[in-house]
């Protein structure tokens, strides 16, 4: 099976431990600090992306990013997580282009749901 290929928008080191925990399949993680890192993975990688994660606080920047990745690749899934701002950042979020927006803290079960429900999902390779 191809790796999934998710970009991964964080400054937040147990946020990077979450989404290594929450793939049980191969995926090749492009991780990005600033909103100059992402938009440049975005430019260079973006038809590879299969998924966009994106930890962000409601900031401007994190909604433009948001919202730029979602003009390029209109069907990209796009899971937001926030910390602060909750309903208001969700509302943002969503009108941005992100299919879901958890609040955190999240257990590792939801988030791996919350992506298992925005992703298609894929086949199995056929065993011989």
């Amino acid at each position: 099976m191809t790796p999934r290929t998710v970009l991964l928008f964080t400054r937040d080191p147990c946020f990077d431990e979450l989404v290594v925990k929450v793939f049980t399949e191969p995926v090749i993680i492009l991780s990005a600090r600033t909103v100059r890192e992402a938009l440049q993975i975005v430019c260079q990688r973006g038809r590879e992306l299969n998924l966009a994660l994106m930890d962000f606080d409601g900031a401007s920047r994190g909604m433009t990013l948001l919202s730029a990745v979602h003009t390029c690749y209109e069907r990209l899934p796009i899971v937001v997580t926030t910390s602060k701002h909750g309903e208001h950042a969700s509302f943002l979020a969503y009108a941005n282009g992100a299919r879901t927006c958890l609040k955190k803290p999240l257990s590792a079960a939801g988030f791996a749901k919350a992506i298992a429900d925005v992703t298609p999902a894929r086949r199995q390779p056929l065993s011989a």
